[in-house]
């Protein structure tokens, strides 16, 4: 196969009973063969050539997860035409950028409230607007001059034969190296750049994801990432390629489709499965003292075992490679705990762990994890409890995948392996010397899911794309097994005043575990020591008796100093040299943010601190921490 409408096309043939899960009003899931919104979208297709849809062409489509979304995606690309996509929740700006940027002169829009955000770009670039949403109102709809899709998929004709060959015309002018998607990333700073990625980029996802995840027509894939990301569009198309299952969900209704769905894969961003650990571990908690005892004895026993196991295989996150003395040793010691603790794991799984993987549905045989480092605890609790963490590493510019865990290789502090006919080096960031396997630099990638570069800027391109390497702007390490560990990006690295050097996500990714603390963002560029930006947990404060809302203007928590004091000694409880860090990374300072951290203002769309726009928007309130 040489694009992906082939992919689209082999599927409808090959796996007849595959099924898109969308729910009713009863929130009950009802399913849509593959094979007939593979029809509705060719139908579509055929309709958009009609309408003059050529080559080439730029389409927007600015949507959530919805069959519709995915018949509107595979039309576009029928035709040989380019998607632009995006999320109903980002900022007027960005769309409007991105309309004007790629020149699109169609534009799938989800809802009202989206078409009220952009309508008067839309207008100005006199594009012609399609709404996915099934019950957008009809009169303003043709007051606008706007399609709403599903009643234009209900009226249009079958594809006849001629139709047909119309399409597999199209289909076969298209080449690996065309652009499928431009896809725009606002990353942490600067205007959004638009990623050109080829056919032949997500062809070599394709080619390695699905196998090395196992996927088959069995499987049940859970969709929660917005569809529009780099990241679950990968799931997307490997969930159609591998002829599984695929069920729309949603943050609100994730524990209740877990049982509804029973998924055997799902992927999502770290923040979610912190989430996810923290209501089981609520669900614990509030059960008797007896029964909680019993579950940390089960856990304790099952994360010894997982430990031993891997040290047993030799999968540890170790760099440095040891001696043949201290290997056997560490193996011997290792193999003792194995057999010691299988029995008592027998046991105890049974009554207590099963419990547990019965709130995820109880048939989930792996966990996704992409786009920000997954902290170690939960990375732990997942494995421990029998439901694999398949934790992986890329970005947008690499179509996503870059490294990846699989079944049997789960290694603890890694993102798994480099997958076949890519190739990664760790280079020395002043000096671009390839570092050996055990020293920590920046990432460089080469191979076939590598961009082709930025659209319309070539300046952003010359700097992270030079004969084929893409400067990732990643620190990593390749451990002793040959896996690929991350440690932080170069570009968030702090430098103190006393020239240390540190990463401030695992700071912040430690200091969010805590109950009381939902967000926060560590500062101190320049600085002699760090503070950190805090947005707390508003119904736990007032859990706790303090008299605090977040929706008061007037609440300004930094006026209360016991609070602040409170926060400063949780902060410097969890990062100390004890917990793993060092002096220098201790938390001398804390201030409140004025408001949450949002996605498309502060946040990227995998909740990514966009830094730069923090430190201009609480400039004052970082400044008056430093002059205590």
């Amino acid at each position: 196969m040489q694009n992906l409408p082939e992919v689209f096309a082999h599927a409808a043939r090959a796996f007849p009973e595959q099924g898109f899960y969308s729910k009713d009003t009863h929130k009950f899931f009802k399913p849509t063969p593959f094979s007939v919104l593979h029809e509705k979208a060719e139908a579509l297709a055929i309709y958009l050539s009609n309408e003059g849809l050529s080559k080439g062409d730029r389409v927007a489509v600015f949507g959530d997860n919805s069959a519709e979304w995915l018949i509107a995606d595979m039309a576009i690309q029928m035709v040989g035409a380019i998607v632009v996509p995006r999320g109903s929740d980002s900022t007027p700006q960005e769309l409007e950028f991105i309309l004007n940027h790629c020149e699109a002169q169609i534009c799938f829009v989800e809802h009202l409230r989206l078409y009220k955000k952009i309508g008067k770009t839309l207008k100005a670039r006199h594009a012609k607007v399609f709404v996915l949403d099934s019950h957008f109102s009809e009169s303003l709809a043709q007051e606008e001059g706007l399609i709403i899709l599903p009643q234009l998929l209900s009226t249009l004709p079958r594809p006849t034969e001629q139709d047909k060959m119309n399409l597999k015309a199209l289909r076969d002018s298209i080449q690996p190296s065309d652009l499928f998607t431009i896809i725009y990333t606002s990353g942490t700073t600067g205007e959004p750049k638009g990623v050109m990625l080829t056919h032949a980029n997500m062809l070599y996802q394709l080619e390695v994801a699905p196998s090395n995840l196992e996927m088959g027509p069995k499987d049940r894939i859970l969709s929660i990432l917005p569809v529009w990301h780099i990241f679950e569009r990968f799931m997307l198309y490997s969930t159609i390629f591998a002829g599984s299952h695929y069920y729309y969900s949603n943050k609100k209704d994730l524990m209740e489709d877990f049982i509804r769905a029973k998924p055997t894969l799902m992927a999502s961003a770290p923040r979610l499965w912190e989430q996810i650990y923290q209501k089981l571990r609520e669900h614990i908690d509030k059960t008797e003292a007896f029964n909680r005892e019993l579950f940390d004895l089960s856990y304790a026993i099952k994360e010894r075992l997982h430990r031993a196991q891997n040290v047993l295989v030799g999968q540890t996150s170790e760099t440095n490679p040891l001696d043949f003395l201290s290997a056997f040793l560490q193996k011997t010691l290792a193999g003792f705990s194995f057999f010691g603790l299988k029995a008592p794991d027998v046991y105890m799984d049974s009554i207590f762990l099963a419990r547990i993987r019965a709130m995820l549905g109880g048939e989930l045989r792996g966990t996704i994890s992409g786009g920000g480092a997954l902290p170690p605890n939960i990375d732990e609790f997942f494995n421990a409890i029998g439901i694999p963490v398949y934790e992986g590493y890329g970005m947008t510019e690499t179509a996503p995948l870059i490294a990846m865990r699989s079944p049997g290789k789960v290694i603890l502090g890694t993102v798994g392996f480099v997958p076949k006919r890519t190739t990664v080096e760790i280079r020395d960031e002043a000096t671009g010397r390839v570092l050996p396997k055990n020293e920590v630099g920046v990432i460089f990638v080469k191979g076939p899911g590598v961009m082709v570069g930025y659209y319309k800027n070539p300046e952003a391109t010359s700097k992270v794309l030079r004969d084929g390497w893409m400067d990732t702007g990643d620190l990593g390490v390749f451990t002793r097994s040959g896996a690929l560990s991350i440690r932080g990006r170069s570009k968030e690295t702090i430098v103190l005043r006393s020239g240390e050097n540190l990463e401030p996500v695992p700071i912040e990714t430690l200091l969010a575990q805590h109950p009381l603390i939902e967000q926060a963002v560590v500062v101190g560029q320049d600085q002699r020591n760090l503070g950190v930006l805090i947005w707390p947990d508003y119904d736990r404060l007032l859990d706790a008796g303090f008299q605090v809302s977040e929706f008061n203007l007037k609440d300004d928590l930094n006026n209360q100093s016991e609070l602040i004091q409170i926060f400063k000694e949780i902060c410097q409880e969890l990062v100390n040299e004890k917990t793993g860090f060092k002096a220098f990374e201790r938390i001398h300072h804390v201030r409140f943010l004025t408001d949450k951290l949002r996605v498309g203002a502060e946040l990227t769309a995998l909740i990514k601190v966009k830094r730069s726009v923090v430190h201009k928007k609480y400039a004052p309130l970082i400044e008056s921490m430093f002059k205590e």
